[in-house]
């Protein structure tokens, strides 16, 4: 996937979702967690937050699907952390004709 490099820039690298930026990102300077937004804050840019209607229609969504989590309507796929998630995602995308056609390699983090 596409994302956005840590730093106060906004540029893109290819990844996989993982949070272990200071394995991954090494030398390079990570905000602390507010860093960005009190920066577009002071800017005036909106680009990072979400507006009502947005966030209304995100609840609308997920509480439902929340509601049955609590309920055990879904079974959980546990994964090694630090792993690629579960085998059923490869199964998955395999089923569904997923063919990968970029260079990356996935790299481990060291948890």
């Amino acid at each position: 996937m596409q994302v956005k490099q840590p730093g106060l820039e906004m540029s893109t690298a290819q990844s996989e979702l993982d949070l272990s930026y200071r394995q991954r990102y090494q030398g390079v300077v990570i905000p602390e967690a507010y860093e960005r937004l009190i920066l577009d804050t002071i800017k005036g840019d909106q680009q990072h937050f979400v507006r009502r209607d947005e966030l209304k229609a995100a609840w609308e969504i997920f509480t439902p699907l929340l509601h049955r989590i609590d309920k055990g309507e879904f079974k959980s796929l546990p994964y090694k952390p630090g792993s690629r998630g579960p085998a059923e995602a490869d199964q998955l995308l395999e089923k569904v004709g997923y063919v990968q056609t970029h260079g990356y390699i996935w790299i481990p983090p060291t948890l």
